[in-house]
């Protein structure tokens, strides 16, 4: 599998986790149930989820109820989505193209963004938008990196994320529709073109694609290349919006958050 390389988002969240350190801003008040769990022995275990303010580390605190004087709290930080960060797109626009090469060499990319990735468009390219009539079988069509295998989702493995009408793994998606022929209409945008409420049925997911070039792909069907993406590598939203009539799926750069069922 391609080892990931990091995009300006990924910059911007490392700067921003370590800019805060260990100096959280959290809530002062963390002890009000957000969730429970229940233990081995059975018990109700009270827990308590919060981010920091700063930079979207989250506190996640655990505890059972108790009608003692005392009560035994025990915390751990999870690291947040990126798209949880405050901030995270202003700091995006304001990474240096010399910080940038200095993050990809500390991750092993001393040479780079490999030449043959799509560019980063952002701040230039406009919304493009494309008609497609797919032939669907078994249900199912895709969304993957430029000539990838379809067993990267299928079958789907048990990490992909979900959002019932799509499953996405980096540099592949599934997305699930009815048989026959499909109107399909792809927006593709460096921004967010917002939900169409028009449709009966939305969902999206975060997907990561290797090189900012990507297809659509029919089961045992045709390879349908899609425009460079308009960040060029890394995270990216997927948006299916179904009715009868056919479906919209849109593609925009942001980085990645948790899957959504509107």
């Amino acid at each position: 599998m391609m080892r990931p390389v990091p995009s300006r988002d990924d910059v911007a969240a490392d700067m921003i986790v370590r800019a805060c350190g260990y100096d959280h801003d959290f809530p002062d008040d963390v002890l009000k149930p957000t969730e429970t769990e229940i233990d081995s022995a059975g018990r109700t275990i009270n827990v308590n989820r919060v981010p920091c303010r700063a930079c979207g580390t989250i506190m996640v605190s655990r505890w059972h109820e108790s009608s003692g004087p005392y009560l035994a709290v025990t915390r751990m930080h999870e690291p947040p989505e990126p798209g949880d960060i405050p901030g995270i797109a202003e700091r995006t626009e304001q990474v240096t193209d010399a910080e940038f090469a200095e993050f990809l060499a500390t991750q092993g990319f001393p040479e780079g963004i490999p030449t043959d990735f799509a560019p980063d468009r952002r701040t230039t390219a406009t919304t493009e938008r494309l008609e497609f009539v797919l032939r669907i079988k078994a249900g199912q069509f895709f969304l993957l990196d430029r000539n990838g295998p379809l067993n990267a989702i299928l079958p789907v493995p048990p990490h992909a994320e979900s959002a019932e009408l799509i499953e996405a793994v980096a540099g592949a998606a599934v997305f699930w529709t009815a048989e026959g022929e499909l109107p399909l209409t792809v927006i593709i945008s460096p921004a967010d073109p917002r939900p169409d409420r028009s449709y009966d049925r939305i969902a999206e997911v975060s997907c990561r694609f290797h090189t900012g070039h990507v297809e659509l792909r029919e089961v045992a069907g045709r390879k349908l290349p899609l425009p460079p993406l308009p960040a060029g590598h890394g995270d990216y939203r997927l948006r299916l919006h179904t009715n009868d009539s056919g479906c919209l799926l849109h593609i925009f750069n942001q980085p990645r958050s948790k899957p959504l069922v509107h």
